[in-house]
């Protein structure tokens, strides 16, 4: 059976991390939404003015992904550096499981993520996006407020969901939904869940569950777990020589 259909899988799941929109300044005040509006402010004030790192964090990531139609499946464990400028690469520890996962969905999936981190992106902002306030939650032992995402236009990589910030710090907890505009006709749905922590003043990307329902091959499942990272040896050298 040939694969090369499985190369569309990269254009979709890219969007997943790049959405590259541009359209007249949107003004939005947060506070419009009541008192969970300065969480939903933080938010978006550290979106516009991200806090620079002072070096590469690295982390290593589990990455399952199966055709289950097919009956194939596969694990990778990779080493994933995330440069200050935004680029992200990875490298491959090991890998179990069925070729085809690993050079059609795992491997195209890491390319395109690693060609979006290069060019400049545009996420959860105003500017894509209508909040509106949902509930208070709890998630991971954090109070959350969750806000409905409605996309301004119908746009590849823009989704329809869920955003779930930390009441106190507004760093996001989880966000999750639905792609509202498919970049092939061989897609009918994407659906994702990412969840996100915060530990020694590190934000990261934690976990990542996705799956596409295609029209040739039938559902494509990728869950992806991130280990904690920590700033690249340079970094710590730096620091431990500063104690010293």
């Amino acid at each position: 059976m040939k694969f090369d259909k499985l190369i569309y899988l990269a254009a979709l799941l890219g969007t997943l991390v790049s959405c590259r929109t541009a359209s007249k300044p949107i003004v939005f005040d947060p506070m419009s939404l009541g008192p969970s509006g300065a969480t939903l402010k933080k938010y978006l004030d550290r979106e516009e003015h991200p806090t620079p790192r002072p070096d590469s964090l690295v982390g290593v990531v589990k990455i399952e992904a199966s055709l289950p139609n097919l009956n194939k499946k596969g694990e990778m464990v990779a080493e994933k550096t995330l440069a200050p400028n935004g680029t992200i690469d990875y490298e491959m520890r090991s890998f179990t499981g069925d070729n085809t996962i690993k050079k059609e969905v795992i491997g195209r999936y890491l390319s395109s993520e690693k060609e979006a981190s290069a060019t400049p992106s545009f996420g959860i902002t105003a500017q894509n996006y209508r909040f509106k306030l949902k509930r208070r939650d709890r998630l991971k032992e954090r109070n959350a407020v969750v806000f409905d995402l409605v996309p301004r236009k119908n746009a590849i990589g823009l989704f329809k969901g869920e955003l779930w910030l930390d009441e106190d710090s507004g760093m996001p907890l989880r966000e999750t939904g639905r792609l509202v505009k498919n970049p092939s006709v061989i897609f009918k749905t994407l659906d994702f869940t990412r969840d996100y922590d915060f530990k020694d003043g590190i934000l990261y990307l934690a976990f990542q569950d996705s799956q596409a329902d295609t029209r040739l091959i039938g559902k494509v499942l990728i869950r992806m777990e991130f280990d904690t990272p920590h700033y690249s040896s340079a970094t710590l050298e730096k620091t431990h020589a500063s104690l010293d």
